[in-house]
């Protein structure tokens, strides 16, 4: 009985300590917990304040200004008595003015407008680098899943071998084979270990990168099931590939950001065309004074109500030179947006290339893993019957050796195609407009 209790005790500490992740479970983690998803969205946040900000240059500025005048003066007395006589003197004025901006050059509507741009241009940064880092995830976690395999194969590539070696010792003890033989096997066996250190350190790094994605603490014990490597041969057969790269390119937000960036570099140009244009602004003032010298005669109300002034003032600002300054600005502006609408004929270029790339790869995929997959199994066969005649003394471990390389490149490639057909395929219905699933 306490073996039993022993043994669940073992298991449900196993348990809580590998997560076993789908990838689903990974992009639900990264997009939760990705830092650069955080950061984008505290950029996010400073954009709508800015956008909600840029209202109030509808409202006016008011402005209030108190100030105390003290002065003391001395004069000389013409009593013997007194040399000097102190004069004191105090005021206190007030004023308080607002200024409307009537007319600005379009100045704060295209402020807003901006603003509104820019907050949208964020938005969509964040789902592009949502969309890299699904892409990257997938990637990792296919290369994680790959080189698990490739690292079991390597293992018993190196078991093989050492079994070879045994043989070829016994043989090489009967006088059968001379110790050349030997040498050429341990060669083989040290670099099949060596490409298992490789495999080794490549997978420890996939895995903190994975790690890193999902900002999950570095000595977090996670294990990534294996989806099921079928693939869709129907999602390849595209006819027409470049209608689909032209509908799959509008879908994406990098594309988007460079529209919606041109947008905003026609709008900051209109704004820098503002300081040629005349300035209207509307001002109120209302302003009073108050001396305590004058109390006895006249009381603080009395005072505050004769000494109150009143005023509208309407100014008319007209451009008329400020060194080109305004001019160079607005050239600037122009040559800006120009430059806007190459970056996003660039960006489009760029993706283009992307999504035809992904086509091509996905039908090569399938090919490539049907040839593969042909070309493993003659090699297997092949690899079989050279063992077998290496043990029965018909071949040497040289040619036993070609037909070992041949095979464990073979079993290689076809492991790694069954992970680029699924990455290839998801990738095609990724740009299709679905979600990227494994």
């Amino acid at each position: 009985m306490k073996k039993l209790a022993l043994i669940f005790v073992f298991l449900t500490y196993n348990a809580h300590a590998q997560e076993a992740l789908t990838f689903a479970d990974c992009l639900e983690k990264a997009m939760a917990n990705n830092l650069d998803l955080k950061s984008a969205g505290y950029d996010q946040q400073i954009a709508k304040t800015k956008h909600l900000a840029s209202y109030g240059q509808y409202l006016p500025n008011i402005y209030a200004e108190g100030r105390l005048r003290d002065v003391q003066s001395f004069e000389i007395d013409d009593h013997p008595a007194h040399l000097y006589q102190s004069n004191d003197y105090k005021e206190y004025r007030g004023t308080v003015s607002a200024d409307f901006n009537l007319f600005q050059g379009f100045s704060v509507h295209n402020s807003i407008k901006a603003a509104r741009q820019q907050q949208e241009i964020v938005q969509a940064d964040i789902e592009r680098r949502k969309n890299e880092i699904t892409i990257d995830l997938a990637q990792r976690f296919l290369t994680i899943l790959y080189l698990q395999e490739i690292i079991s194969v390597g293992q018993q590539q190196i078991d093989a071998s050492t079994k070879q070696l045994e043989l070829a010792q016994l043989k090489f003890d009967s006088g059968v084979i001379p110790e050349s033989e030997l040498f050429k096997i341990k060669a083989q066996k040290s670099l099949e270990e060596l490409n298992l250190l490789t495999s080794q350190n490549r997978l420890s790094d996939n895995i903190v990168s994975l790690k890193q994605l999902m900002n999950l603490p570095i000595d977090a014990e996670i294990t990534l099931i294996k989806p099921e490597l079928t693939a869709d041969a129907q999602i390849t057969q595209i006819d027409k590939e470049y209608e689909f790269t032209k509908q799959a390119i509008e879908k994406l937000p990098a594309y988007k950001m460079t529209l919606l960036d041109q947008e905003r570099a026609k709008t900051e140009w209109r704004l820098a065309q503002a300081p040629l244009l005349p300035k209207v602004t509307l001002r109120f003032m209302y302003r009073t004074f108050y001396d305590p010298s004058l109390e006895e005669q006249y009381a603080f109300h009395t005072q505050f109500d004769e000494t109150t002034s009143k005023q509208m003032r309407l100014y008319v600002n007209v451009p008329i030179f400020n060194g080109f300054s305004a001019q160079a600005k607005a050239r600037a502006g122009k040559l800006r947006f120009r430059q806007a609408k190459i970056e996003s004929q660039i960006e489009e270029n760029k993706l283009t290339k992307e999504v035809l790339k992904a086509i091509y790869d996905a039908r090569t995929a399938v090919k490539k893993n049907e040839a593969l997959s042909n070309a493993f199994e003659f090699s297997q066969k092949s690899y079989d019957a050279d063992m077998l005649k290496f043990q029965m003394g018909k071949i040497d471990i040289s040619a036993l050796n070609i037909t070992k390389i041949n095979f464990n490149s073979a079993q290689a490639e076809l492991i790694q195609s069954k992970y680029e057909l699924l990455f290839n395929n998801a990738l095609i219905k990724f740009y299709s407009g679905g979600t990227f699933s494994l």
